[in-house]
Order: C-alpha cells, then sequence, then structure tokens
C-alpha cells in the first residue's frame, strides 16, 4: 500500500518523466523545416516550434503543480529556454524572408533561376 501511496505523489518506481523527446523532436524538426522554407515559406517550421513551445509549457505546469520530481526542474528548465531561442530564431527568419519577399526581387530571381535550371521554363530577358 505504501508504495501506491508514494506514486500517487510522484515517488517510487513508476515516477513521471518528462516529455522531453517529443519537444527536442518538435523543435528541431520545425526548425529544419523553417530553414528548408526559406526557399518559399518557413510557415510550417514555425507551426512545429509552437507545437514544441506549447508541449514545454505544459510540462512546465506538471513540474509547478508538483506532479514531475524535483529533479526534472533542470531538463525542463534548458529545454524551455532551447524552446524559446529556436522560436526567436523562427521569428527572425520570418522577418527576414518578409524583407526578401517586399523589398528585394529576391524570390522572383530565385525560382526563375530554378525554372530554367529544370527545364521548365525559358530565361527572360
Amino acid at each position: 500500500m505504501s508504495d501506491r501511496v508514494d506514486e500517487l505523489f510522484g515517488d517510487g518506481e513508476g515516477a513521471p518523466k518528462p516529455r522531453t523527446a517529443l519537444v527536442v523532436a518538435l523543435l528541431v524538426t520545425g526548425l529544419l523545416t523553417a530553414l528548408l522554407g526559406m526557399a518559399c515559406t518557413a510557415a510550417p517550421g514555425g507551426v512545429l516550434v509552437l507545437l514544441a513551445w506549447m508541449a514545454v509549457e505544459k510540462e512546465q505546469d506538471r513540474l509547478e503543480v508538483g506532479y514531475l520530481p524535483k529533479d526534472a526542474k533542470p531538463r525542463v528548465r534548458m529545454l524551455r529556454t532551447a524552446t524559446y531561442v529556436t522560436l526567436a530564431i523562427v521569428v527572425l527568419m520570418f522577418v527576414i524572408q518578409g524583407w526578401l519577399l517586399c523589398q528585394t526581387d529576391f524570390y522572383t530571381v530565385w525560382w526563375e533561376y530554378l525554372l530554367v535550371q529544370s527545364g521548365i521554363a525559358t530565361p527572360t530577358l
């Protein structure tokens, strides 16, 4: 009976662990997708990073209410910091992409070059 009570309060062998693998997978996939998306849109990567942010905030809440053991605090704090840094990088990428789209003809030249190189279009003069 004592073991079951310990489990109820987050101690014992079956103590819950933070879902760090989910957050790391979302962050890495989101950042890579956003980087690759700079060719057309970084939005899907941004969505994945936002999902990672939601997941890490949920883990932080689970830590604050005492569901997760206290030894998980450094790992959750590190993931939370990494999530905020990645979120800032993706926002910066959105700003750069917006500038490239609105203030330069980068995407016009880039896509024309790709279409000409693939043989789909002919070069314009």
